[in-house]
């Protein structure tokens, strides 16, 4: 009996070397479903497992960039947010909030799924995505003006926009400046800084 028990130890310790150099050797990556899997093990503490939080007030820098044609006239601009320092990563899922205020009446930026610029959803996609940021990414939403689908020279140039990441109240002015007398903003998406 105890021989048997010596024989089954001395295979069971063999056996895990074994598994042990055959990890050591794998030579593809991880798919994306095992890195998915690691990351929602390496979750913060006391959060649920793949869940980030949500960007909190405070916790993003933002600003703001112009979308120009080869011609040089300006479309829109996008909208730039990423963590503060140090900040930990957290989350933002849909629609920044958008108000021209500064060039012209206020007016506010109108929710849309998609539209002619580089933003916005898949077709047939009308659910936002969940966009984690860290400090090697952030996110990134297009807001769009109408100025040329209306060829009108009529509408104000707006020299800067309040801005508030989705889920949050933590509302800032950007300086840009965009010509149009109606704007659509779009979903944010990731952005690689």
């Amino acid at each position: 009996m105890t021989q048997r028990i010596a024989t089954t130890a001395a295979m069971f310790s063999v056996l895990g070397a074994a598994a042990l150099v055959l990890t050591g050797c794998a030579s593809e990556p991880a798919s994306p479903q095992a890195q998915a899997t690691s990351a929602q093990a390496d979750a913060p503490q006391g959060q649920p497992r793949g869940q980030v939080p949500a960007c909190a007030d405070g916790q993003l820098n933002f600003n703001a960039e112009p979308i120009t044609n080869s011609a040089g006239t300006t479309l829109g601009f996008k909208l730039n947010y990423w963590v503060v320092g140090a900040s930990g990563a957290c989350s933002l899922t849909g629609y920044p909030g958008v108000t021209a205020v500064t060039g012209g009446p206020q007016v506010d930026a109108v929710r849309k799924p998609r539209g002619a610029l580089s933003g916005g959803l898949p077709q047939g996609q009308d659910t936002p995505l969940t966009v984690v940021l860290d400090r090697d990414h952030g996110a990134q939403a297009v807001v769009e003006t109408t100025v040329i689908a209306r060829q009108s020279a009529a509408c104000p140039t707006y020299t800067a926009f309040l801005t508030t990441p989705p889920n949050t109240t933590d509302t800032r002015k950007v300086s840009v400046t965009a010509q149009g007398c109606e704007y659509a903003v779009y979903p944010v998406y990731s952005w690689s800084r």
